[in-house]
């Protein structure tokens, strides 16, 4: 599959026409590196809670390029119906400083599986930002 969806971080968002100017965090890609370490609980869990509220949502699924687990992956989690599904839609957040993230849905797993360590900047949008209202992504 290779570099099919890979964006770095803090790359600008262009997998899709946008409204606005979003930032891209979480988008691997098998062969490339990325920061690893440990992921607060509450971020994984305000992540989780974020999967309500999809943006971009295809019809298609991308399966994650680092294990065999198929998508959509399906995780029990601390929302209104009891699991959430990764693989086909975007989390878009905006930061306190006005910076607008959007990352894969699979950034969940990446946290927990593979655990990777998304940017203290990110970390802090989840903690202390905003949902978009309609104005990002490609919304109208």
């Amino acid at each position: 599959m290779g570099d099919m969806t890979f964006f770095s971080d803090f790359s600008n968002y262009r997998y899709r026409a946008t409204l606005v100017p979003m930032v891209n965090i979480g988008w691997l890609g098998a062969g490339r590196s990325f920061p690893t370490g440990p992921v607060p609980t509450d971020v994984i869990e305000k992540l989780m809670l974020l999967t309500e509220d999809l943006h971009n949502i295809m019809r298609g699924v991308h399966d994650c390029e680092f294990c065999q687990e198929e998508s959509p992956i399906r995780l029990a989690a601390k929302v209104p119906r009891g699991y959430v599904s990764l693989g086909m839609g975007e989390l878009h957040r905006i930061d306190v400083d006005e910076t607008i993230f959007t990352a894969p849905s699979l950034v969940i797993h990446y946290i927990i599986q593979h655990n990777y360590q998304p940017p203290e900047n990110f970390i802090r949008a989840v903690r202390e930002g905003r949902p978009c209202d309609g104005r990002c992504g490609n919304e109208e």
